[in-house]
């Protein structure tokens, strides 16, 4: 699936270039996005073939795989429609937000976090639908937050610090199982039907991350990590649940 990073590449490489993640250096000369992310050291180490350029457009946001019970997704960032914080819970959040998305239930005045369901997948999402976008750190349209957004990731740290979160539980009614990275995190974690299975496999300095790999409907996850003297560990574990 398209994820935030190709979706640099992308802006950086193919003719509608630099329109969207455009930047200044620190010397005030151009810049993009894609090169201050990594892109720049990926170029020194390879070469980006013209077919691969012609692939990149047509690679999905969403993957929806099966139906009835054995109906699963596969999305980059996350399903969140929107994250409503009316107590600062996060600090990533504007004080007053706008945007077309819906704004919840305000039950309590509590934070709360909406999500896209299999029925709104089915039935088209609303891409020109818009909202601030935590990760994306502005408003974005609906394919900004598939690829972007760390809504969720959010509404979990402010359970953890004691929040009570309206729409937080570990399964979301109406959502099958969606499996999901973006955000790396010490171990997988399952909250609101989606598996997020990121566990800083680029990273060195913990020594718990690692590329995670799981099977889909059965919540079996495993862990590959390479260490120092050249050997490469394998660790079955377990999801962390939250809800």
């Amino acid at each position: 699936v398209l994820g935030n990073h190709e979706d640099m590449m992308m802006d950086y490489l193919l003719p509608r270039a630099r329109q969207k993640y455009p930047m200044e250096s620190a010397s005030g000369l151009p810049d993009h996005a894609f090169l201050f992310n990594g892109g720049e050291a990926w170029f020194r180490n390879y070469r980006m073939p013209a077919e691969v350029k012609g692939r990149l457009e047509s690679l999905p946001l969403l993957i929806v795989v099966g139906e009835g019970e054995s109906r699963f997704h596969v999305v980059h960032a996350d399903l969140v429609r929107n994250l409503l914080d009316p107590v600062g819970g996060s600090a990533s959040l504007p004080w007053e937000t706008t945007g077309s998305a819906p704004t919840g239930s305000g039950k309590g005045n509590r934070p709360e976090v909406l999500f896209f369901t299999d029925a709104d997948i089915d039935s088209g999402l609303p891409w020109e639908e818009t909202r601030y976008i935590p990760g994306f750190d502005t408003f974005g349209t609906v394919a900004d937050s598939l690829t972007w957004d760390r809504s969720l990731v959010h509404a979990i740290n402010m359970k953890r610090r004691g929040l009570l979160v309206e729409g937080l539980a570990l399964e979301t009614p109406g959502l099958s199982p969606t499996y999901c990275g973006h955000t790396p995190l010490r171990k997988p974690l399952l909250a609101a039907s989606q598996r997020f299975i990121d566990t800083g496999g680029f990273m060195r300095k913990s020594l718990e991350s690692g590329l995670s790999l799981t099977e889909a409907l059965t919540d079996r996850v495993w862990t590959a990590r390479k260490h120092s003297n050249g050997t490469i560990e394998v660790e079955e574990r377990v999801f962390e649940r939250i809800g």
